[in-house]
C-alpha cells in the first residue's frame, strides 16, 4: 500500500516530462515503453516501501531498548538456517532484486558484470540506509543493516539479469523505433497536450496555493483560486506561445506540438483557455471535461479531424519538427 501511494503521488510529477523526453529522443511514444517506465517509477517506489517503512511508532521508548546487535548484523551466514522463517526472508530478499535485474538487461542494456555490480551497490545503499536510521533522520536504527542480505540482493539482481535474457526477446522493444514525427498528430496527442496543459494549471495553483497557507495567508477562497488559474493560464497559453518560435503552450511543447501560426494563439487563449481558468477557478472541472469531450468527438466526425479551434483560427496543428523544416 505505500508503493501505491508512493507511485500514485510521484507518477504526476514525472509524466509530463517523461513524455516531453520520449518525443524529443524517438518522435514518438508507444504503450509499451510506458508500461515499461511505469514499472520502473514503481518498482522504484516498492523498493522504498520495502526497506525504510514502517516506521516505528513510539521512538523514545523504542529507542531507548535498541542494542547494536538488533540492527546490525555483520556475519553473513546468521540467516543460513532450514527453518521456514529463515527461507523465507532470503528468498523475499533475492525476489526484491530480479526485478532491477530485468531492468537492467532488457531497459538499459548492461552486461552481467555491470548488473552485478549496480546490484550490490544498490543493496548496500538500502543497507547504509538502515543501519544509520535513514542517515540520521530517524532517531535510531529501526530495521536491521544485514550483510547476507548483500548476498541474496546480488544474487537476485544476478538472477533478474539472467531472466531478461531468457524471456526479454519475447517481449516488445523497451524503447521505440525512433520516427521523423512529420506526420499530422492525431486526435489523442492533441487531447492529452491540452490535459497537460490542465494540469500545469492545477500544479501551478495548488503550488501557489500551498506558499499561501506555509506563509500564513488566510485562505481567499475561490477568488485567489480564479486568479492564480488565470495567471497561470496567462503566461502558459497566451505570453509563452506569443514569445516562442513554434508558438506552442507549455502543453503543446510537452507534447512537441505546434499550433502552426501565430494567428491561432488569441483565438484558443478567448475561446479556450480564459473560460477553462474562469470555470477551474469555480471549481466546475467537470464543465472542461464535456466541452472538451464534445469539441473532440466533433473533430472526430471531420475528415481531416480539425478541431472547433483550429476552424476558428484558421490553422492546424502540426509537428514541431514539421513546424520547423516549413
Amino acid at each position: 500500500m505505500v508503493a501505491i501511494v508512493l507511485f500514485a503521488l510521484l507518477a504526476p510529477l514525472v509524466t509530463l516530462p517523461w513524455i516531453h523526453l520520449q518525443y524529443s529522443r524517438y518522435g514518438r511514444l508507444r504503450g509499451w515503453t510506458a508500461v515499461v517506465a511505469a514499472s520502473e517509477v514503481l518498482y522504484l517506489c516498492g523498493l522504498v516501501a520495502f526497506t525504510l517503512f514502517p516506521l516505528p511508532n513510539e521512538t523514545a521508548a523504542f529507542c531507548a531498548a535498541r542494542t547494536t546487535a538488533d540492527f546490525l548484523n555483520v556475519n553473513p551466514l546468521d540467516d543460513v538456517a532450514a527453518t521456514p522463517a529463515a527461507v523465507a526472508q532470503i528468498l523475499l530478499n533475492v525476489a526484491l532484486f530480479v526485478p532491477l535485474g530485468f531492468l537492467l538487461r532488457y531497459r538499459f542494456g548492461r552486461r552481467a558484470v555491470a548488473a552485478t555490480a549496480i546490484g550490490f551497490a544498490v543493496s548496500l545503499l538500502v543497507e547504509v540506509t538502515q543501519g544509520t536510521a535513514v542517515f540520521g533522520l530517524v532517531a535510531c536504527p529501526y530495521r536491521v543493516a544485514d550483510t547476507g542480505d548483500l548476498i541474496t540482493n546480488t544474487a537476485g539482481t544476478l538472477a533478474g539479469w539472467w531472466l531478461a535474457g531468457a524471456i526479454g526477446r519475447l517481449l516488445p522493444p523497451a524503447e521505440p523505433v525512433p520516427s521523423p514525427d512529420l506526420e499530422r498528430p492525431g486526435l489523442v496527442r492533441r487531447g492529452l497536450s491540452v490535459a497537460a496543459d490542465l494540469l500545469i494549471g492545477l500544479f501551478a495553483t495548488e503550488a501557489v496555493v500551498l506558499a499561501l497557507t506555509v506563509a500564513g495567508v488566510p485562505d481567499a477562497g475561490r477568488p485567489v483560486l480564479a486568479g492564480c488559474y488565470l495567471t497561470t493560464y496567462v503566461i502558459s497559453t497566451l505570453v509563452v506561445p506569443l514569445r516562442r518560435r513554434d508558438h506552442a503552450t507549455l502543453g503543446q511543447a510537452t507534447f512537441f506540438l505546434a499550433p502552426g501560426s501565430r494567428a491561432a494563439v488569441w483565438p484558443r487563449f478567448l475561446l479556450w483557455w480564459l473560460p477553462a481558468g474562469l470555470l477551474q477557478g469555480a471549481e466546475l472541472l467537470y464543465v472542461i471535461f464535456w466541452a472538451a469531450l464534445v469539441i473532440g468527438v466533433l473533430a472526430r466526425l471531420r475528415a481531416d479531424r480539425r478541431s472547433v479551434l483550429e476552424l476558428v483560427s484558421g490553422t492546424t496543428t502540426i509537428t514541431r519538427r514539421a513546424a520547423l523544416v516549413r
